[in-house]
């Protein structure tokens, strides 16, 4: 076998989507040759949150790809809660102007992001599978490159660098042991599915029904988004998902009135397994990025931001040299305040709860836009939202430092889960 065309690369990133791809674009944009991996072909699917906040919508625009997502249509999405028949509406703190959010499938948004990172100079294997790396990523033996199967056959791609972005099951992070460690165990599943023709406004809309919640989320190209997320103890006896689903999303009359005359046009699709964790994020030759290397409960709707942060700071390092260090220290640092509100994320509502804190956020339209501006990353939990509504810091930890203590007392590097 021998290198890919005869080639070698400055980075080989495994994973093509929305962290892979987008670090391929930054590190192409400055020069790097750039081999971009993944075993699907596009346009492809894969099971996500979907929601960009302000933050992130500033970030595809930096990308260049914010008129060719507008194009598909995502409508501008301010924050609906609903509860007990009373709910209250938010925008965002603008950033370059847009207070609001978008929902776009990655069926989109990835084949968007990937034709971009080719232009820019990226070289794109689609349908090509990592098999092992060259290299044992060990000081003496550093990852110096990946051996793959092509349509054509078996490939070897050699790079200074390989870069895991191939998710939650990344390949990467097997063949180089990076193991999961701080696991974040959950206490809520999410399943969803896609419609078309429903009934949709300008806002993304959570009805809290506890111990589940319910949400409508209008999308690109006139797909709608519906979600539930509840109780992980009652999927065990959950004998049919689809029936099931219908019946829980149906038993909200706002939800149904919006659903007559919708198609649902894909399979239920979601899981159990949503527990949060980091990895090791770099080791001699290699780096993880996206969800490979730390992930989030879905509630909090980081995914994509998270993919795009990461190849920031990760890009910056490798062209500055000093990326084993600048990227894990930023990781460990930035990361730690949403992991701990995570955990609040992961748990079922309570009626006593959203009573309380509706009272208080239908009243205050300021801290309801910093409510919601925890997901934009523009305001912080236990800064500007926690210590002004009654009892939430009981529910939600009294700080980041008492919530994470537990996960904390495991270092790094210890394995906690496969």
């Amino acid at each position: 076998m021998t290198p890919a065309n005869g080639l070698a690369f400055d980075a080989v990133i495994v994973g093509a989507r929305a962290a892979g791809a987008s670090l391929a674009l930054l590190l192409a944009r400055a020069g790097w040759r750039v081999a971009l991996i993944d075993r699907a072909s596009f346009p492809s699917d894969t099971m996500s949150t979907h929601v960009i906040y302000p933050n992130t919508i500033a970030r595809l625009d930096a990308f260049g790809v914010l008129d060719r997502v507008m194009a598909h249509r995502p409508p501008p999405l301010y924050t609906a809660w609903h509860h007990e028949g009373r709910m209250f509406v938010a925008p965002h703190q603008p950033i370059e102007g847009r207070d609001w959010a978008i929902c776009v499938r990655r069926i989109t948004l990835d084949a968007i992001l990937l034709d971009q990172a080719r232009a820019a100079g990226a070289t794109v294997f689609e349908n090509t599978q990592v098999d092992s790396l060259v290299g044992a990523g060990t000081m003496a033996d550093p990852v110096r490159g990946v051996m793959a199967t092509t349509p054509g056959g078996p490939i070897t791609i050699l790079g200074t660098v390989v870069v895991g972005a191939d998710g939650v099951s990344s390949t990467v992070a097997s063949l180089v042991g990076a193991k999961r460690t701080r696991v974040m165990p959950t206490e809520t599943m999410l399943y969803f599915a896609y419609w078309t023709g429903a009934k949709g406004r300008n806002t993304q809309d959570f009805f809290f029904e506890a111990p589940w919640v319910c949400a409508h989320f209008p999308a690109d190209d006139d797909h709608h988004v519906i979600t539930m997320n509840g109780p992980i103890a009652e999927r065990a006896g959950i004998r049919n998902l689809e029936e099931f689903y219908l019946q829980k999303i149906q038993s909200i009359p706002a939800l149904r009135a919006r659903l007559e005359g919708a198609t649902k046009v894909s399979r239920v699709l979601g899981t159990t397994r949503l527990e949060g964790y980091y990895r090791q994020h770099t080791g001699p030759g290699w780096a993880l990025i996206g969800d490979a290397a730390h992930f989030k409960h879905p509630a909090g709707a980081q995914g994509i931001w998270d993919a795009f942060e990461s190849s920031r700071v990760l890009a910056d390092g490798l062209i500055a040299g000093d990326w084993m260090t600048r990227y894990p220290h930023w990781r460990d640092r930035e990361s730690r305040e949403f992991y701990a509100f995570s955990k609040h994320l992961a748990e079922p509502p309570g009626n006593e709860g959203m009573r309380r804190t509706m009272d208080i956020l239908i009243q205050d339209a300021g801290l309801a836009r910093r409510m919601v501006d925890v997901w934009a990353r523009t305001s912080r939990p236990w800064v500007d939202v926690i210590p002004f509504i009654e009892g939430m810091d009981t529910v939600a930890g009294a700080s980041i430092e008492a919530v994470l203590a537990p996960y904390e007392a495991t270092p790094l590097d210890a394995a906690a889960s496969a």
